[in-house]
């Protein structure tokens, strides 16, 4: 039990909410209808974290390959602002890279075989979604493709944690899929994007630096970055207007609109990152809850996590109305 949480914790367990809620959003949409199952949607949900774990040290594993934590360390040396010392537990040599291997293809087995138990009880539908999303994160970062090195990443994780996980949870737990689940899943799916693309931002120079071409990367320049920056905070909520306008969703979902002042405010950190990275902010309640940030403090890096943790925090925001109007509808 104690190794299983040391790899929990190395598998970045804070993120899992990224995945969770959408998935609980998946699971809670359709109760009520007929052949709804709550056990086969709970399994599902179980699959989704396992699978997020194994995704997260498969990227690590590849990430190690290269010269990741050298050059940030060097661009750290030279005034740069970069978050150092990615995956601390293979740097300090407490794990090594074959062992995390290992972990992370027994998580993805693990996925795998319970998610027999729904493709046996609502067919192979289940299992199509599970190995597109299953293709898409191994070779997120895994060779030969490694589809993060080349501005597919923040895109192909949105596609994966968005309409791929949240439709095969709601056909696991229903059998059917319908036009309200399309339209969350996409809204939540930009959200997801909009959390890898703020990490982008955030790690641009490192990025560049280690050859990574994330989309930041790739768009380079601070307009564009900026641009998809407010595709990816404000089309969620155009979304969820524009289905409700077409009755495709009913309107207590408009309650989620709520919610675009703290992506205005988002947006306006962004902006100061890309124009005057060295300006500091102090942490606001609105800003919600970021773990360990007396160590961030400790370590500096309060000026990623303010912005990385926010833009978490407005996706966790985002599914926890959406529960809630799915309660009320």
């Amino acid at each position: 039990m104690k190794k299983l949480l040391y790899w929990i914790q190395n598998a970045r367990a804070y993120a899992l909410p990224q995945s969770v809620l959408p998935a609980i959003v998946a699971l809670l949409l359709p109760v009520g209808e007929e052949g709804y199952s709550l056990p086969l949607g709970l399994l599902a949900i179980l699959i989704v974290a396992i699978a997020h774990l194994s995704m997260n040290l498969f990227d690590d594993y590849f990430d190690f390959q290269t010269r990741g934590n050298e050059i940030r360390e060097e661009l750290e040396q030279q005034g740069e602002r970069a978050r150092i010392a990615k995956s601390p537990y293979l740097v300090s040599g407490e794990a090594t890279p074959r062992q995390l291997f290992l972990v992370a293809s027994l998580f993805a087995l693990t996925a795998l075989a319970l998610g027999l138990i729904i493709v046996w009880q609502r067919g192979p539908v289940p299992l199509y979604i599970a190995g597109v999303a299953g293709f898409l994160g191994y070779f997120y970062s895994g060779r030969p493709l490694r589809l993060s090195y080349h501005g597919l990443g923040e895109l192909i994780i949105g596609v994966v944690f968005g309409p791929l996980l949240m439709c095969g949870v709601f056909y696991s737990a229903v059998g059917h899929l319908n036009s309200e689940i399309l339209y969350l899943s996409c809204a939540i799916g930009l959200l997801v994007i909009n959390i890898l693309f703020t990490h982008s931002i955030l790690d641009y120079k490192p990025d560049i630096a280690n050859g990574k071409r994330t989309l930041a990367a790739v768009l380079r320049r601070p307009a564009l970055n900026l641009t998809a920056c407010a595709l990816f905070n404000f089309l969620p909520y155009l979304l969820i207007l524009w289905a409700v306008a077409t009755h495709a969703m009913a309107p207590p979902f408009l309650i989620t609109l709520l919610l675009i002042p703290l992506s205005v405010n988002l947006f306006y950190l962004m902006i100061q990152f890309c124009h005057h990275p060295e300006k500091e902010f102090s942490r606001k309640w609105w800003f919600g809850p970021i773990e360990h940030w007396d160590q961030i403090q400790e370590a500096g890096l309060g000026w990623f996590a303010i912005r990385w943790f926010y833009a978490r925090n407005i996706l966790q925001w985002f599914s926890l109305l959406v529960i809630l109007c799915s309660i009320i509808a």
